[in-house]
């Protein structure tokens, strides 16, 4: 949706990005941890981090995914480990403070007081309001002293940032020089000496098997199998017998109308951009100009705005899309195209200059602004307190079958009582993906540090789960008559490919300039491709797949054409390769680009920069984690 142009607006901007709002369907609830709130879980040269501060910043982080990735937010977090992520970024939090202290850096009470002021979401009409500020908050469940700390920690860290990128720069010739490495195209031309030419060749003896399984053992050893049953105690689930007291439906509305159900007014937007440089010419704004009026006297004579954005557009965001932008409200876009886009009523059409360039735009819908009632408001506000709810009952349900499953009570008992079902699993890695657990590291880290036996909570996930070991395969070797012909077929890989990296080589040594590649390789009985030109930073090469060291070689060739001086193995086959042409972006490219370029590298320079401080602030710390603490109860016992 227009990277480039959107500058989120502040107003759900500090919902999300300042960690104020917390997520209204956070699972555990905010300073709440599962079962020990108080234990520590990490120190930071000496300072404590507790459970529950993981568990906050967790919900924290499930808030912010659910506002970026809505509906899609689920599916976003399966792939994450918030609790892990959460101890992370507080970790860095602490390193952070203790930097700051350390060289004397301080934020005045005037000044926190200036930046909290300053923020559109405790304003009205323009100013800060106090009642506004402790309604926000207390809709948050924040206290005003909590937010503050949380605040100053944050300005804290914005002012060493500032410090350690102040000295990161990008001259002309190093920003030129990046773009011509990033940008640069090249075509290659190879020839492929194939392994399975020499496979039909190979017949081993049961002798070389044996010895082969003997030197080579450690490539066929299979790796830990668990098998365990859990039962999953779904929130959901467990709150759908319990009816919801409509004075409390009623009570959240009255509590979240401002911060959840007020929508201000929003226009749906589609746009062509024909970019203009921040340096050109005068001359040049006009050619850009009359192409943006010659593009929108199509538009009015019936051309489809859709195909003209995908031809014409210069915004690489939104112009496979047709130029659409979706529903933005007032503040999301620069000042210019939103005075514009709201000016219009659906149906018309406009040309706004703004920093980037020309925009033709076209308005498709607009939506005032509006209160939901709370009829409109209802299905959200009743699976929300049926999360909380749910929520609430798995911790009381989990806490009271725990001792239960710990003293001997069969898990198909506990989870009927509840109106759960009891999964079992076949034997698996640690490394495989088993359907209905997604990808949940913490599951994966307990189950195998359990005994046979072993009956735990387990969080991490979107619900807790009581887990039981029911058996445990170790790693080890098959022995060889189990798996004679794997060792075979290995076995007759590894020395073909041997042979035919030595033909590689041999046939290398007789090409002793560009003019014997093609000869060479015929004589031989080879073919010889030749790709298309490509970006050499794609890092892959066109036929054959992901390939970085000849990418990477190719940029050392000094003179076009030349010979790469040494065979590539990928699979199993060698390849022979010679760098057919290179060409690098033109001075009008890189003059069109350079406005845009210099400072996103310079962006990304500082951020890394940032980053190798935070490692260098690890390296000399003293950092201890429980990992016992890490997404999961440790309440545990054989049995």
């Amino acid at each position: 949706m227009l990277a480039f142009m959107r500058k989120y607006a502040y107003s759900w901007g500090i919902r999300i990005i300042l960690g104020l709002i917390i997520a209204i369907f956070a699972f555990w609830g905010v300073g709440t941890g599962f079962f020990a709130t108080v234990h520590p879980v990490a120190s930071v040269n000496h300072r404590q981090i507790l459970a529950d501060q993981v568990d906050s910043q967790a919900e924290r982080l499930r808030a912010r995914m659910q506002q970026i990735y809505g509906d899609n937010a689920q599916l976003v977090l399966k792939g994450i480990n918030l609790r892990e992520q959460a101890l992370e970024m507080l970790i860095e939090q602490q390193l952070v403070d203790i930097e700051a202290h350390r060289i004397g850096l301080h934020i005045s009470a005037a000044v926190l007081e200036q930046d909290i002021a300053s923020q559109p979401v405790f304003q009205v009409n323009g100013h800060f309001d106090f009642r506004t500020y402790e309604e926000v908050l207390r809709n948050n469940r924040l206290e005003p002293a909590e937010y503050e700390a949380l605040q100053r920690t944050a300005l804290l860290a914005q002012t060493l940032q500032k410090m350690v990128n102040a000295g990161v720069q990008v001259s002309d010739i190093e920003a030129r020089r990046e773009f011509d490495l990033r940008n640069q195209q090249i075509a290659l031309s190879y020839f492929e000496i194939p392994y399975d030419h020499f496979a039909a060749a190979i017949h081993p003896t049961p002798q070389q098997i044996q010895q082969y399984y003997r030197d080579h053992g450690e490539e066929f050893r299979e790796p830990e199998q668990v098998k365990i049953e859990y039962v999953n105690y779904d929130p959901m689930k467990l709150a759908a017998a319990t009816p919801l007291r409509e004075v409390d439906i009623q009570s959240y509305y009255g509590d979240n109308q401002k911060t959840l159900f007020t929508h201000p007014e929003q226009v749906r937007v589609r746009h062509i951009l024909i970019e203009v440089p921040k340096d050109a010419s005068a001359a040049d704004k006009a050619v850009a100009k009359r192409k943006a009026e010659g593009l929108l006297d199509q538009i009015k004579h019936g051309a489809d705005f859709s195909r003209l954005a995908k031809e014409n557009s210069g915004d690489i965001a939104t112009r496979e899309s047709g130029g659409e932008l979706g529903f933005f409200g007032r503040g999301q876009m620069i000042k210019p195209f939103e005075d514009a886009a709201f000016a219009l009523q659906p149906g018309q059409y406009a040309i706004v200059e703004t920093q980037y360039g020309f925009h033709v735009i076209q308005l498709e819908a607009k939506t005032p602004a509006h209160m939901d009632t709370l009829a409109q408001a209802r299905p959200a506000i009743v699976a929300a307190l049926k999360q909380k709810n749910g929520a609430e009952i798995a911790k009381r349900s989990i806490s009271q079958d725990l001792p239960a499953a710990l003293g001997g009570k069969n898990l198909d008992q506990l989870a009927q009582k509840r109106g759960l079902e009891t999964v079992t699993t076949p034997l698996f890695a640690a490394d495989q993906h088993l359907p209905g657990l997604g990808d949940n590291p913490s599951l994966i880290r307990e189950v195998f540090a359990m005994r046979k036996g072993d009956v735990r909570v387990i969080t991490g996930g979107a619900a807790p789960m009581l887990v039981k070991l029911i058996d445990r395969n170790p790693a080890h070797i098959p022995p060889l008559n189990q798996i004679e012909a794997r060792v075979s077929d290995t076995y007759v890989r590894s020395v073909a490919t041997t042979q035919a990296g030595a033909q590689a080589h041999t046939l290398l040594a007789k090409i002793k300039n560009v003019t014997d590649f093609k000869p060479v390789a015929t004589q031989n009985g080879f073919e010889v491709y030749t790709t298309p030109e490509f970006p050499r930073s794609s890092r892959s090469v066109p036929g054959i797949g992901d390939f970085p060291e000849v990418t990477d070689a190719a940029a050392l060739i000094p003179k076009v054409p030349g010979v790469i001086a040494q065979p590539m193995e990928h699979d199993g086959n060698y390849y022979l390769f010679m760098l057919a042409s290179r060409s690098l972006p033109t001075d009008q490219e890189w003059a069109a680009a350079a406005s845009k370029f210099k400072p996103q590298m310079l962006e990304a320079n500082r951020a890394q920069a940032w980053g190798s401080f935070l490692q260098e602030l690890k390296a000399h710390a003293d950092i201890t984690i429980d990992p016992n603490q890490i997404g999961a109860s440790q309440t545990s016992s054989s049995m």
